[in-house]
Formats: C-alpha cells, sequence, structure tokens
C-alpha cells in the first residue's frame, strides 16, 4: 500500500503540472506526502519487533495509514478550487485525482478490512475533503456530489462486509491452524510412542538375551552339581561297603564290669564305638555320659529291675554317641554272676552289639511296607510259578477282589482273564526271556466291570541269578482315559453347547465336500449369525448370554438339521453344512424356518429376550468348489442380510465381493461425511385433523454425497447401524433439527414440534437423557417442541432400564412416539408400561384401508385403544382423500403422507409453514 500510495503521489503531481495549479504547491505537497509514506514505512519496520498486536499499537498503525490518506485528501481539496470544477484545463486532472482517490479507497478496503475503524477513516480522509467541496457547490454540480457520496457510501458498506468475511476468514484460518497444530502434536506424539515401544523391544530382546545367558549359567551350574552329588555317591557307597565288611567281621564287643572297683574290661569296643580301651574305666558314669538322655532312665530302670532279681537279665537298647560325633544304636545284654552275701552284685558280665544298620533296615522295611499299603498303585508279589503272594490295599480297590482270595492263586486262574489269555502267555514268555514286561490291557473287576489298566512285572532273582519272585504293578487307567476322551471332545466340540467347534466344523465340510464331488450332488454351507446378541450380552450378563446361546442352539436343531453337521464357530455364529441339499427353493424353505424359530421370544430369568438370524449361504459347486471359499462366500453373504437389516436370508452372488469393497469404500466416505457436513435435513409434515394445519413434523436425514448426489437413509443407515456411527448422525440430526425448529418458533410460525428418530445405538450408550439436556439448553428449545420416535423391539432390548430413561426424558417434557405400531409384538402388556404419548399406525395398515375391511378394522381398533390410554394418534402413509376421510371419520388424531406433503428440505417446508401462517392470518380478517 505504501508503495502505490507513492505512485498515487507521482500520478497526481503529473495530472496537475500541466493544470493553472502552482507549481510550488504540488511540489511542496509532493515532498510532504512522500515523505510521510517513507517516515511511516520506516517506522513500521523499525517497530515490527516490538509489535504485540494490542489495541494501542493497532491504533498507531491506523494513525499512521490515516495521515497519508490526509494528504491525499488534502490535494484533492486545495488543487481544485470550487471556481475550476469540470472546467477544461482542469477536467483531466480532476478525473485522474478522483480515479486514484476511489482506487486507493478499493485497495484501503482489501489492505485494512480487519480492522473496520481503519478503513472508515481513511476513505473519510480520503474522500471526504471532496465531498465537502461539491457538496458546498451542489447547486452547480450536485448529481456529481451525490455520485460521489454514493460512492463513500457503497465503500463502506463494501468495507464493513469485507471486514465481516476477512474475521470469518481470519477465525477459518486460526481454527485450520489449531488443528493442523493438533494434528502435528497427535503425529509427534504417535512417533514418541512408537519410539517408546521400540526401545521398550529392544529392552525385551536385551532381558530375554540376558535371561538365556542366566539359563546358559544355570545349567552349567546344575550340571557340575550333579556330577558332585554322583562322585560324593560313589564316595558314600564306597564309606558303606567298607563299613559293612567291618560290621560283618566284628559286631560283638564283650564287657565285664566289676561293681565293687567300678572297673571294667571290654574288647572290640574301639571299632564299634571309636573310643581306646582306657576310655572305658567307670562302666556306669561313662555310659551316662554317652548315652542320649532320653534314654539313660531306661538303662537305670533296666539295671535297677536286674539286680532287684525282677528279670533273670540285664536288656537295653540305646543310643550311645560315637567317638566321631554320630549316635549309634546299641543293644546291651548282661547278667550278675557274683553276688554278696547279702545279695548285692558284684560282678556283671555281658555284651554290647552295635545294631544301627539292623536299626535301619528295620525302619526300611516298615517304609518299604508303609509304600507297599499306601502306594496309589496295586502291587502285588508272584512266586515262580506266577501264584500271588501278598497284594497291597490299592490291588484289592482296583480288582475288587481281596487278599485272601487270591492268595495261592495263579495269575491266570481269574475267570475273568479268558479273553485276554493270549496276553498273559505273552507276558510270560516275555519275563522268561527278558525278566520285564509292561504295557496295556483291558481288564475286569470281581464284579465284571471292564476298566484299562497299566501293568508292569519284574523278575526278582537271587544270587544265582534265578527268579524266585516276581513283582507286579498296575495302575488304574478309567480317570486318564476320561481325562483324553474329554480332552479330545473339547478340541474338536464347543463346551457350552456341545456342538462341533470350528476345527471339526472344517474336517465335516471337507467331508461334505469330497462326498458332493464323488456323488455328483450339491452341498451348501449356511452361515447363521444371531441378531442383537451382543447388547442383551453386555446388559445382562455372560451367563444369561450363555443359556440363551444354549437355547438358541437348540432351536436350530429342532429344526429338522443334521446335528453333526450344525456347529458354533463363533461367539453368537453358527454353521450348518447341508448335503445332497437340492435346489435354492429347498434351501431358503429351511432358511426362514430357521428365521421364524429365532424370532420367537426366549424366556430366561423372567427377561423375555428378542434375537432375529442373518443366514449368508454359499452353494456348491455353483459358487464355490473349496472349503476356504465357501466360508468366505457365505460370510460375505451374511454381511449382505445384515445390512439388509437382519432376519433374512442371503445366497452368495458374483457381484457381493464387489459390493463388499464399494461398502468399504462407503464406510469411509460415511466416515468423513461427519466431519464435512455432509448430511442434510428433510422434513415431512404432519396435520392435525381437528385444526386442518400442519402442527409437527418428522426429521428425516439425507446424505449429499459428493459424487453420488442426495443418498436416501436406505442406502446408508444400515451401514452407519453396523459401524457404529449412528450415534454420532443421530445427534447431528437431532441438534439440526431442534435448532431448526427454534428459528420457526422465533419467526412466528407457531408452534411446530419436530419429531426425531432414535436408534438402538443411542439407547444402548445409556446417556441418552444429557445427550437430549444438552442440545435443547444449546438450541434454547422448549421441551415440549421436542418428539423422540421409537419403536416397541428398541424398548424391548432392555425394558426396565429403557422405561426408566423414558421416564425421565417424559419428566422433562419431551414427547415420547411409538413408531410402526402394530407390526412387532405389540403387546398390550408391555404398551401399558410404556411412557408413550403417540402412537404411530404403520402404513402397511394405511395403504389398502378403503379395501381392506380387516385393516379399517385393526386401524379403528389402535386408535379407540390408544384414547383409551390417553394417547394420541397419527397415521402414516395418507396418500388419497379417501383414506383422509376415513380417517377423519375413525378420530384419528393427526396424519403423515404424500397427501400433505413428501420429505422436503428445510426452504421448502418453510415456505409450507409461511402460507399456512399467513391464511391462517387472513382467516379472522
Amino acid at each position: 500500500m505504501n508503495v502505490l500510495e507513492a505512485l498515487a503521489v507521482i500520478v497526481a503531481l503529473w495530472a496537475y503540472w500541466s493544470t493553472p495549479t502552482p507549481r510550488p504547491w504540488l511540489v511542496g505537497w509532493a515532498l510532504v506526502a512522500l515523505t510521510v509514506l517513507m517516515a511511516r514505512l520506516a517506522w513500521l519496520l523499525a517497530s515490527r519487533a516490538g509489535y504485540g498486536g494490542d489495541r494501542r499499537d493497532l491504533w498507531r498503525v491506523s494513525l499512521s495509514i490515516l495521515v497519508s490518506a490526509v494528504c491525499m485528501g488534502a490535494a484533492g481539496f486545495l488543487f481544485n478550487p470550487a471556481d475550476s470544477l469540470l472546467s477544461d484545463s482542469m477536467l483531466y486532472a480532476q478525473l485522474t485525482m478522483s480515479s486514484l482517490g476511489i482506487g486507493l479507497s478499493i485497495l484501503a478496503l482489501a489492505a485494512y478490512s480487519s480492522h473496520l475503524p481503519t478503513v472508515v477513516l481513511y476513505q473519510a480522509c480520503l474522500l471526504g475533503p471532496a465531498c465537502a467541496q461539491l457538496m458546498v457547490t451542489h447547486d452547480s454540480e450536485p448529481a456529481l456530489a451525490a455520485m460521489l457520496v454514493a460512492t463513500l457510501g457503497f465503500l463502506v458498506v463494501a468495507a464493513r462486509r469485507i471486514n465481516q468475511t476477512t474475521h470469518q476468514a481470519l477465525d477459518l484460518q486460526t481454527s485450520n491452524t489449531a488443528l493442523i497444530d493438533y494434528l502435528d502434536r497427535a503425529r509427534a506424539n504417535a512417533e514418541a510412542l512408537n519410539e517408546k515401544l521400540a526401545e521398550e523391544i529392544m529392552e525385551r530382546k536385551e532381558a530375554r538375551r540376558r535371561l538365556q545367558e542366566a539359563n546358559d549359567r544355570l545349567e552349567s551350574m546344575v550340571s557340575d552339581r550333579t556330577h558332585a552329588l554322583e562322585q560324593a555317591n560313589k564316595e558314600l557307597s564306597a564309606a558303606g561297603e567298607r563299613l559293612q565288611l567291618a560290621l560283618d567281621a566284628s559286631n560283638i564287643g564283650l564287657w565285664d564290669w566289676d561293681l565293687q572297683s567300678g572297673t571294667n574290661y571290654h574288647t572290640n569296643f574301639d571299632r564299634i564305638l571309636g573310643y581306646e580301651s582306657e576310655y572305658f574305666r567307670n562302666f556306669f558314669g561313662d555310659l551316662q555320659q554317652l548315652v542320649h538322655p532320653d534314654d539313660f532312665p531306661a538303662i537305670r530302670r533296666a539295671m535297677v529291675g536286674h539286680f532287684k532279681g525282677e528279670t533273670d537279665r540285664y536288656h537295653a537298647i540305646y543310643r550311645l554317641r560315637h567317638a566321631n560325633g554320630p549316635w549309634c544304636w546299641i543293644e546291651d545284654e548282661g547278667r550278675v554272676v557274683e553276688w554278696s552275701d547279702n545279695g548285692r552284685a558284684l560282678r556283671m558280665i555281658g555284651t554290647r552289639r552295635d545294631i544301627t544298620a539292623a536299626r535301619e533296615a528295620q525302619e526300611q522295611q516298615r517304609l518299604a511296607a508303609t509304600v507297599f499299603e499306601n502306594a496309589p498303585e496295586g502291587i502285588f508279589i508272584l512266586d515262580r510259578h506266577f501264584r500271588f503272594l501278598a497284594v497291597n490295599a490299592r490291588f484289592e480297590q482296583i480288582t475288587g477282589f481281596r487278599e485272601s482270595e487270591v492268595l495261592g492263586e495263579s495269575m491266570t486262574d481269574n475267570p475273568h482273564v479268558e479273553r485276554n489269555r493270549d496276553i498273559y502267555r505273552s507276558i510270560t514268555l516275555a519275563l522268561r526271556r527278558t525278566g520285564f514286561w509292561e504295557g496295556e490291557i483291558s481288564e475286569r473287576r470281581r464284579n465284571g466291570e471292564p476298566f484299562p489298566e497299566w501293568l508292569q512285572i519284574s523278575s526278582v532273582l537271587d544270587e544265582k541269578q534265578r527268579v524266585i519272585r516276581y513283582v507286579g504293578m498296575l495302575s488304574d487307567l478309567t480317570s486318564r482315559k476320561e481325562t483324553e476322551e474329554r480332552v479330545q471332545f473339547l478340541s474338536n466340540y464347543d463346551r457350552l453347547t456341545g456342538l462341533p467347534n470350528r476345527t471339526l466344523f472344517r474336517e465335516r465340510l471337507q467331508r461334505a465336500l469330497t462326498l458332493a464331488r464323488l456323488n455328483r450332488e450339491k452341498a451348501a454351507l449356511l452361515m447363521i449369525d444371531l441378531d442383537r446378541f451382543k447388547p442383551i450380552n453386555e446388559s445382562l450378563g455372560h451367563e444369561i448370554g450363555d443359556r440363551l446361546l444354549k437355547q438358541a442352539a437348540e432351536r436350530i436343531c429342532s429344526c429338522g438339521v443334521n446335528d453333526e453337521n450344525l456347529a458354533r464357530v463363533g461367539g453368537d455364529e453358527f454353521t450348518l453344512v447341508l448335503e445332497d441339499c437340492g435346489g435354492e427353493s429347498q434351501i431358503g424353505v429351511l432358511c426362514q424356518k430357521l428365521i421364524n424359530m429365532m424370532k420367537k421370544p426366549f424366556l430366561i430369568d423372567g427377561h423375555e429376550l428378542l434375537l432375529g438370524a442373518s443366514i449368508g449361504i454359499s452353494v456348491f459347486p455353483s459358487t464355490a468348489q473349496e472349503a476356504q471359499a465357501m466360508i468366505n462366500q457365505a460370510e460375505m453373504a451374511v454381511h449382505q442380510a445384515k445390512r439388509g437389516g437382519g432376519n433374512n436370508f442371503q445366497f452368495y452372488r458374483m457381484g457381493m465381493q464387489m459390493a463388499s469393497v464399494e461398502q468399504l469404500a462407503l464406510e469411509t466416505s460415511l466416515r468423513k461425511a461427519i466431519f464435512k457436513n455432509e448430511f442434510v435435513v428433510h422434513y415431512q409434515p404432519k396435520m392435525d385433523l381437528a385444526s386442518d394445519t400442519i402442527s409437527s413434523v418428522e426429521a428425516l436425514v439425507r446424505w449429499q454425497h459428493p459424487t453420488m448426489g442426495l443418498l436416501a437413509p436406505s442406502e446408508f443407515i444400515p451401514l452407519a447401524e453396523e459401524s457404529g456411527l449412528i450415534s454420532a448422525i443421530g445427534e447431528l440430526v437431532l441438534e439440526r433439527s431442534c435448532r431448526q425448529a427454534r428459528q420457526w418458533h422465533r419467526r412466528g410460525l407457531g408452534d411446530i414440534r419436530v419429531s426425531v428418530n432414535l436408534s438402538a445405538h443411542q439407547f444402548r450408550k445409556g446417556n441418552l437423557a444429557d445427550v437430549v439436556d444438552r442440545i435443547l439448553h444449546l438450541t434454547e428449545l422448549p421441551a415440549h417442541l421436542l418428539e423422540l420416535e421409537l419403536t416397541e423391539s428398541l424398548i424391548m432390548e432392555d425394558m426396565d432400564q429403557n422405561i426408566a430413561l423414558l421416564q425421565r426424558l417424559r419428566e422433562r417434557g419431551v414427547g415420547l412416539s411409538l413408531d410402526d405400531f402394530g407390526t412387532g409384538y405389540s403387546s398390550l402388556n408391555y404398551l401399558k408400561r410404556f411412557p408413550v404419548d403417540t402412537l404411530k399406525i404403520d402404513r402397511t395398515f394405511i395403504t389398502d384401508l378403503h379395501k381392506s375391511e380387516e385393516d379399517a378394522a385393526i386401524t379403528r381398533a389402535i386408535i379407540d385403544m390408544a384414547h383409551n390410554l390417553n394417547m394420541s394418534v397419527v397415521a402414516e402413509g395418507v396418500e388419497t382423500e379417501q383414506h383422509l376421510e376415513i380417517l377423519r371419520d375413525m378420530d384419528c388424531d393427526s396424519i403423515q403422507g404424500y397427501l400433505i406433503s413428501r420429505p422436503v428440505a428445510e426452504d421448502q417446508l418453510l415456505a409450507l409453514l409461511k402460507r399456512q401462517h399467513n391464511r391462517a392470518g387472513d382467516g379472522p380478517a
């Protein structure tokens, strides 16, 4: 702008140079104007770094701009005296000056549009002096003055509009900048998270490496320790052998105790106890020091008893500490060989024997006996002729035979072994050849009950390697077999329903295809997906969900299908393989039978639950030749059935795969459409029959697709429900409809109530009341001007909770309407509990109202019933005057249909409401 103003000064100087205007004035004015422009430019460059954007800095910049405008405006006033206006000598200069003024004003609109006072003051300073001068001379040139004033006015109006547009653009730019910053931060966060994940992965790899190294070191340590233990065991075994030799060589020591002197004599004690002969000087005193404290009282009692003559000999078993430290079991025996005259013992002789090994052997025998009696396996001992010598208690429990019944009997004398006689013959031959046999055989208990057992028999040899005994163990494999069968069952069957699982289903599908190829027959795969199972499972719990699945499986089986070909392959997905299935008509009959069976309510713990079934069908060899292809095709077909609203079946067609790709692209566009604000709302009026006026409208969403044009709800609502976007679209429609109804109310077009349809997803989210409160508060729409339309099946998904939610909405003043009444179960028991204000009769009863007496009777009954329940009635699908007259006679409250209007855009409905309002205004006049 500085450059353009400087050029304007030069052009003005050139234009007036040849005019009568004094040239010193021109030169002086030009120098002043250019000086002002250069000074302003220098000031702006110098203060750019410290510019803060506050109001004071803004007005300083505006003042510097207005100085140049004053200079240009002053030139127009000074160089064009009143008597020289439009004179021949000044005409071209004045036109040039006017053009420069107007041009600079227009440029100022663009340059300073963000600050409206600067633009207005700039134009006033620039064109004001010329306007004032023209107004002074308006008698001579009134048209020119009026034109300049009008130009100034238009420029001010344009400045105002451009200022608004500029601010909007700046706001949008700010919003875009904020969004870009947010996306940059999100990307930076994602990159940081990726880096963190990469670091964690590297740390885990390093930890895994360190763990492997530690494991290797541990294995090495275990190996070294094992080797050391083996060496220690060898050394211990050698020491045991040497000890055994010493015990065998001599195991008895003699002792002779003189009770008068206290001296004693003993032999071989150094080998038995490790003490030198001189150690045992005082027989009884030495015992008291070396015997275990718990055992010494017994020694005392035995000696005293023998001294008193109570026993003919002294006998005691006790623990005595060996010279090397351990306790040894010692057996003492002796008797008094010399008595005094008064019966006092004088001399006692006896033997002392180390029985530690014998005691340990006894402990081992007791331990072996305990193990023998309490072992978890049945143990038996046979002689060399295979006759029973002993059996344990577990043997009796397993076989049912008591020990007394088998002792002395041959192993092959059991009456139940006839069927295994050949096996026992091979067992005896193997034992004689190799001395060992093991294997699984089928035996019978004493009561004749068969059971599997694992049998092991080993030979026991004497020192001459002759067989003297056979020791056997048998284990009852019944529990193990049952466990294996259970594992086998669980690997192929669903634990909940008992049906084949995905693994067994694939095997049976492959078998069915193989048979179909051999027999040149058709086979079909039905993929059955339960509708509305997920919300029931989530709201009522998995226990009720499991019971519901079991009942659903039982219903499918009750339809006459082969249980072996029915499988559960997912949470609520079943498959059915049909062999030799015939044509599509026969398959369709079965599918419809399955769907009808699923439609019936399920009663579980007082809950009446409603399901549906969507079925996809692939036929061999018509559409697929392999099992995986049939599975893929059936899944595509079942998705097509769900997109069709559920409760239907679809055969796979060649175009479905392409349709799936298109559907995926449409879903992507649908997600973008929410952010791009591509959804529009059309409204279909409802006419009140009492006043013949439009009292309410129903909001219907449309999608203004950028390439496909305006799409009806049927083309994208099922996809929105499947992808979970329906809640966002529903909230968008609710907010836009409420805002539009508020505008009609403000314009004085009457209290037009707007009806908005609710989806099941909005109910399941659980925050519907909060959403309605927020939108009503945001749009300032009175609650009684909003009506929510819902279906009976939607309420019954979780009836108690949904009724409580509707009651809260009704308490807020929001109207509630039950849509499509008459097409569902229409239970009167539930209807009286629903807190609804209006019933909408489905169009299926209205279409043939003038032809069908049954439809007329049902419609009249619904209207009478609703009025008795204090509900109003709206009839949908009214298209003819005949329909209208019949409904008037039935006292129907309101009608909706093409007779009144199709769904129209906001501007078309506004025109309808204005015409109605004008007619209402003209009527009383």
